[in-house]
């Protein structure tokens, strides 16, 4: 009996999916005030870049260790924790002095977010059961909304009440810790088929190639939205637009992200997991390029396409992490690190040199080329066994 066979415990998933949406509001919360912080602290933009630098490090590119680790002790242990690190020391930023002690809380609050990711992903794709499928998605929707929401609830926080504010982020970790331990099993039995037991990693070679495939293509749809949401806001403050509206059509770029992975969880029950990967990847192209082209002089249509491109090109992200955990079930913890956690951090550290071109040859014309390396994810599908699909 495979470990996915049976009934959804659907308490835990749903409170690890509001989990997902909390951590992944502490992962983007410091994004709008952290020009604020610079001010504060005298950062030059050498040292922002190394603030997000480290931040990728410690929330993305560490989670297959996380996951490693969490496959070892199969508790939730990185669950708990990984709330109570990003709960504490992100709402601690807007009170640093000095950048020592910024970089610090920065490391320890994103490594609470990569703490909670590979682990939580794994009991929620346990407790899902028969319906994992439709309940990743919603695991996955979660957080891409809660990415969506951080930002913007520090920006009310700090607007309204100033830096000091952040300490009040504190808050709804509290509240979503004591459901996580109240709610979540401590541990879950894994079925006679997949034992607790180490890393397999002869099994783990023998699937080296659709492990890289699908990190491959985790990696471009990485490459393309962390671009776009870093790089267009600067592009759209040369033709004066608002910074509500750019914190708005940012906001919506990854909330209706997060609606489109729901629904391609969903639409996988019934359709080719390969196929919703390219739906989701190639129309995406022209509206990238749309949201470009058109910003001059049809800016609304420009808007308009930005957005629908972000929900074309999220809507494949829990379809990787479905045929990643079933293709390797028992280390499902690790597969979900690698997919979910480190492409993110490996676009991360890609946004620097990134950055430096877009500096050489302008912004637009650097975004255009990236709006063409979806192509490269479509075909890579072409080579995800029929059995995962």
């Amino acid at each position: 009996m495979n470990s996915i066979e049976h009934q959804p415990n659907k308490k835990a998933v749903g409170v690890l999916s509001i989990g997902h949406l909390i951590s992944d509001a502490y992962g983007g919360f410091i994004l709008p005030i952290m020009p604020l912080i610079a001010i504060k602290l005298g950062l030059s933009l050498a040292i922002v870049g190394l603030l997000h630098a480290i931040s990728s490090l410690a929330s993305s590119i560490l989670q297959p260790l996380f996951g490693y680790v969490s496959d070892m002790i199969n508790r939730r242990f990185f669950i708990i924790w990984g709330i109570i690190f990003s709960a504490i020391f992100i709402s601690l930023t807007g009170l640093t002095t000095n950048i020592w002690t910024l970089g610090t809380v920065i490391f320890l609050g994103s490594m609470g977010v990569g703490l909670f990711h590979p682990q939580a992903t794994s009991y929620a794709g346990h407790y899902s059961g028969i319906k994992i499928n439709k309940y990743m998605g919603a695991f996955t929707a979660f957080g891409t909304i809660g990415f969506a929401l951080g930002p913007f609830l520090s920006s009310i926080l700090v607007e309204n009440f100033g830096l000091q504010s952040t300490v009040y982020a504190i808050i709804p970790g509290i509240i979503i810790l004591y459901c996580l331990y109240t709610m979540v099993p401590k541990r879950y039995i894994k079925t006679d088929h997949h034992p607790r037991k180490e890393i397999n990693f002869a099994k783990l070679f023998s699937l080296k190639r659709i492990l890289f495939i699908l990190l491959f293509i985790a990696v471009i749809r990485s490459i393309v939205v962390a671009s776009f949401d870093v790089f267009m806001p600067f592009l759209w403050t040369k033709y004066n637009i608002s910074v509500i509206f750019i914190g708005t059509l940012i906001g919506l770029f990854s909330f209706l992200g997060g609606i489109a992975s729901y629904i391609g969880g969903r639409l996988s029950d019934t359709i080719d997991r390969r196929t919703i990967m390219v739906i989701s990847l190639i129309p995406a192209i022209p509206c990238l390029l749309g949201s470009l082209l058109l910003l001059q002089n049809l800016p609304i249509i420009s808007f308009i396409l930005f957005v629908l491109a972000g929900f074309l090109i999220m809507s494949s992200t829990s379809v990787n992490l479905v045929i990643g955990q079933t293709a390797i079930p028992e280390n499902a913890g690790l597969v979900s690190g690698i997919i979910g956690g480190f492409s993110w951090g490996i676009a991360g550290l890609l946004l620097s040199p990134i950055g430096f071109l877009a500096t050489k040859y302008g912004i637009a014309t650097v975004l255009t080329v990236i709006a063409f390396i979806p192509i490269l994810g479509a075909v890579s599908t072409a080579y995800i066994p029929k059995e995962y699909s």
